[in-house]
């Protein structure tokens, strides 16, 4: 069954590489004709799970990532590159996909990979939201397998929910986006409009997993432009949750922003 306009393919991984998973068996390609549900995601039509279910899960996910070795270096890097007087204001932030808590395939994995995603998207604008005085970021998640459960789920968290596609237009110069592990299409709909911070799949990681087909290069349009122009932190990885994820931050207009260190 096809995809439905706006939605969006998983991606998985291969000995540490982002890939599409083919429909047939042709090769990878960079987009759209695999349906959400034939990856045993798609919303779960009987939920187990109640809405505090999933926050004990949540608390216990929270705990592990900020005793995390990544979140000890992805601090570093975000009060870092942060700490620019030039640096963007952001004012909203927006996580893409980060799939449904209560999965109805009953993957552990995915489960958790939802909850430390989600936890590391929070951990994230609270750091950057420190920096900044007195601005709030108001936050919005958007994942087309989350069931009525988790969206109340995430209305606990102060986490305004769009249906999808309805967050790609709300991205605007003074967005975070965090999107980690989404296929090409999706980035392209999510960048159409370059936002202050964008944490996802590289320039980089794509170039080594896709084949440079006809109109390739336009759905790179926007990665390929923050690449040029914004300054780039490598994301630490966790258990492959992260792996092949850059950190893109965009430099001042009149002074570029230093690159610590750590930057890649």
């Amino acid at each position: 069954m096809a995809a439905q306009e706006g939605e969006w393919n998983q991606v998985s991984r291969k000995r540490g590489r982002l890939r599409h998973i083919p429909t047939t068996a042709q090769k990878p390609t960079t987009g759209g004709t695999e349906s959400y549900s034939l990856l045993g995601l798609r919303p779960n039509p009987s939920p187990e799970f109640t809405v505090s279910d999933i926050q004990r899960h949540h608390e216990t996910a929270c705990q592990d990532w900020q005793a995390s070795q990544c979140w000890q270096v992805l601090q570093e890097i975000l009060l870092a590159a942060a700490a620019a007087e030039t640096r963007p204001t952001i004012t909203k932030a927006i996580c893409l996909g980060p799939g449904p808590f209560d999965p109805s395939n009953g993957s552990f994995a995915a489960r958790r990979t939802a909850h430390i995603q989600t936890a590391a998207f929070r951990s994230i604008v609270k750091t950057i939201a420190g920096s900044q005085s007195c601005q709030e970021i108001k936050c919005i998640i958007q994942e087309p397998g989350f069931t009525q459960t988790d969206k109340d789920f995430c209305a606990e968290l102060g986490l305004e929910v769009a249906e999808t596609p309805g967050a790609f237009p709300m991205v605007d110069a003074s967005t975070l986006v965090f999107g980690i592990h989404m296929e090409l299409r999706t980035y392209h709909q999510a960048l159409a409009n370059l936002p202050a911070i964008f944490i996802g799949a590289g320039l980089d990681e794509w170039k080594k997993v896709i084949d440079f087909e006809p109109g390739i290069q336009d759905l790179l349009r926007s990665i390929s432009e923050m690449d040029a122009t914004y300054n780039k932190y490598s994301f630490p990885d966790l258990n492959y949750m992260f792996s092949s994820t850059t950190v893109y931050w965009r430099k001042s207009e009149e002074v570029e922003v230093p690159k610590s260190s750590i930057a890649v």
